[in-house]
């Protein structure tokens, strides 16, 4: 049986409905959920420890220590969530406040950029490119968190 081709607001749709998901695994420091939005061939630009991540074993080992840093309770928002899609192909992009509470069970977050490229398969849709970031300041090399939207 063939798949019917989407129409590009099903896709659309479809792309919000992950990031959803996305959002209440990560809140939930599910990364088993987590693991199951990614393709096996992910190439992911992560804001911290490494310059990228090369497939999705390699991913999921940077999601487990980066859950390892959120000791308390975990903030996760996407904001001005934007997606474009086709049958096969989608692109979504946002700004991200993400954080955790601190030892004293203080909430310290920042604001993040977030784009994900996902591809449609028989697998349903997978991200298979995603890029975290913060801007930097030129002069002092210091990360930007401080921004607001």
């Amino acid at each position: 049986m063939s798949q019917q081709p989407l129409q590009h607001h099903q896709a659309e749709q479809q792309i919000r409905d992950r990031v959803n998901q996305y959002v209440n695994a990560v809140r939930s420091k599910d990364v088993t959920q987590i693991a199951t939005l990614y393709s096996d061939d992910v190439v992911a630009f992560d804001a911290i420890l490494a310059l990228q991540f090369v497939g999705k074993a390699a991913y999921i080992a940077h999601w487990h220590t980066c859950m390892g840093y959120a000791k308390g309770d975990t903030l996760f928002e996407v904001h001005q969530l934007q997606v474009t899609a086709s049958e096969q192909l989608a692109f979504s992009h946002s700004i991200n406040r993400c954080g955790c509470a601190n030892e004293q069970g203080k909430m310290e977050s920042s604001w993040m950029r977030s784009t994900q490229c996902w591809r449609h398969s028989s697998d349903g849709w997978k991200i298979v490119h995603e890029h975290f970031s913060a801007p930097f300041d030129v002069d002092s090399g210091q990360a930007m968190f401080n921004l607001q939207p």
